[in-house]
């Protein structure tokens, strides 16, 4: 007896200092015994876990498919399983399924649990990554099929156009040009943003804001919009200056883009406050606004609110994958017909620098 003690321990003391979870249920799926580890890796307490139905842990709609696993599965078959161990938070696991025997009788289940949660992210990250490319390569050939297109048939017309017609035709096809650049300019900042390595120097917000409407005027000839700033800058900003530049060069071209031409003073306002914290940015414009039903969809990528401009729908998904991206938040308010409001605060890297030192 005294050999088999410290067989036991060795073996008690393996299971619970395992990264993984061992469970034994009985044959009504009762909890009878749980490794400890479950309340190091996730804050649970055995013994208040103990004479629990295991099902209590397993979302409704899979119930009676992990009951056919225990029913009909040969021992030592694995499972994949998403249990809520932490309120509102579904962990991943592989489970492995063991027979429990006592005196040569089935007595019950060893379920033997890891943690595969990571894996599943990835795997997931992994298929939606394919399905944006997939997207990606359809809206791309479309989109620069189509300028291309328009131009060769605009420099046919111009061939044959007499003299005083020329220039007009010239027009026509600098503008389907322009479009053409501004797509590509998207998608480059499309794949710069999935590429780049985050970067964290200083930032002169009025000059990144001024230098930027002078350059969207020119382009989009907006001079008929009144664009007013208001900047206060408090202290230094720090963050990455290549996406906060792109943030507001799209929000901008949005609003620009979706400025109503039948009003008598069409404008866009710009205000952001610098703060030890986070900068924080509100672009309002009384713009043609967007429906309730189309402000959910307003980030989604290739997705546009509106027929009304030839966007490509993909600016805004850019702001928000790029606000992600700084761990910064924006949300959208707009009424159709009266204009649209983005509110975006961008964490000053200065500030979560100093505080993890």
């Amino acid at each position: 007896m005294s050999e088999v003690q410290p067989l036991e321990w060795n073996f008690r003391e393996l299971v619970e200092n395992s990264g993984d979870i061992f469970i034994v249920v009985d044959r009504t799926c009762k909890i009878r015994y749980i490794s400890s580890s479950v309340s190091k890796l996730y804050g649970a307490q055995p013994i208040a876990l103990l004479g629990r139905d295991i099902f209590d842990y397993v979302s409704v709609d899979r119930v009676e498919e992990i009951k056919g696993w225990l029913t009909n599965s040969v021992s030592g078959q694995s499972y994949e399983i998403g249990l809520e161990l932490r309120k509102g938070l579904t962990t991943y696991f592989d489970v492995h399924i063991s027979y429990a025997y006592q005196q040569d009788a089935m007595h019950g289940f060893v379920l033997k649990l890891h943690d595969i949660t990571k894996k599943k992210t990835k795997e997931k990250e992994l298929i939606d990554t394919n399905k944006q490319l997939d997207q990606v390569i359809y809206k791309t050939t479309h989109d620069l099929k189509a300028p291309i297109m328009s131009a060769l048939g605009l420099v046919n017309l111009a061939e044959k156009a007499p003299i005083e017609q020329k220039q007009e035709y010239l027009t026509l096809i600098k503008r389907s040009l322009l479009k053409l650049n501004a797509f590509i300019e998207e998608m480059n900042n499309f794949f710069r943003n999935e590429k780049l390595a985050l970067q964290r120097e200083k930032i002169v917000m009025g000059k990144l804001v001024k230098d930027e409407i002078h350059d969207l005027k020119n382009l989009y000839h907006a001079e008929k919009i009144r664009i007013e700033v208001a900047i206060e800058e408090s202290g230094e900003f720090f963050s990455d200056v290549v996406r906060v530049k792109t943030i507001i060069t799209n929000i901008l071209t949005n609003a620009i883009k979706y400025a109503d031409p039948k009003k008598a003073d069409p404008f866009i306002q710009v205000a952001i406050k610098v703060g030890a914290g986070c900068c924080e940015i509100s672009v309002s414009d009384n713009g043609i606004g967007i429906e309730d039903d189309q402000l959910v969809r307003v980030f989604d990528l290739f997705h546009r609110a509106t027929s009304v401009s030839h966007g490509t729908g993909i600016g805004l998904f850019i702001v928000k994958d790029t606000i992600e991206r700084l761990n910064g938040t924006i949300e959208v308010q707009s009424e159709i017909g009266k204009g649209t409001t983005f509110r975006m605060q961008i964490p000053n890297q200065l500030y979560q620098q100093a505080v993890l030192n």
